[in-house]
């Protein structure tokens, strides 16, 4: 049985990936910090048109990129970490930082998993209707919000799934948060 690596994780910030799937940004764990990087598309699309420009450049890289950066005055420079994040990751995908691809329809998943758990035979069965259609999460929501203790049950539900996912995809990878 092969050691799990040990590491600090940003749980939070993990968490939240794992909760809000973002359709044009990926989200990578730096298996170095334990930090949870983010790359937009817009980020992949500036990299790919300045490395266009440093492409002849020996050496570091990184640096060739940061320093390229400082000389455009029209790429923002809110803009500049993302843009080395994506070198970054670019560079050293699947040694240092790695995907973090939660899974797709967890969340209607787990809405489904909950309104099995619920005693109450009419709510259950106006819960199961909800989720039907455009706009599940928010009628499923909304109907929970007139029974605060099952919305709070809902909540330590989803929260306890969401964490087992994540300890799961961690332990995939072979890593022990600490």
């Amino acid at each position: 049985m092969t050691e799990k690596r040990r590491l600090k994780v940003d749980m939070g910030e993990l968490s939240t990936v794992f909760e809000l799937q973002f359709s044009e940004t990926s989200a990578y764990l730096d298996l170095e910090t334990g930090e949870v990087i983010y790359v937009t598309g817009d980020d992949r699309w500036a990299l790919e048109e300045l490395d266009d420009e440093i492409h002849d450049v020996e050496g570091d890289h990184i640096m060739a990129l940061q320093a390229r950066l400082q000389q455009r005055a029209d790429v923002p420079e809110w803009q500049h970490p993302g843009i080395l994040n994506a070198a970054r990751v670019e560079a050293d995908r699947g040694s240092r930082f790695i995907a973090i691809e939660p899974e797709p329809y967890a969340g209607y998943n787990d809405m489904e998993r909950f309104i099995f758990t619920v005693e109450d035979d009419q709510l259950s069965n106006e819960l199961a209707y909800a989720i039907h259609g455009r706009g599940a999460f928010r009628r499923f929501k909304d109907l929970l919000a007139r029974h605060p203790q099952v919305q709070q049950a809902w909540y330590d539900f989803k929260d306890e799934r969401n964490e087992q996912r994540m300890l799961d995809w961690l332990d995939c990878h072979g890593i022990k948060p600490l």
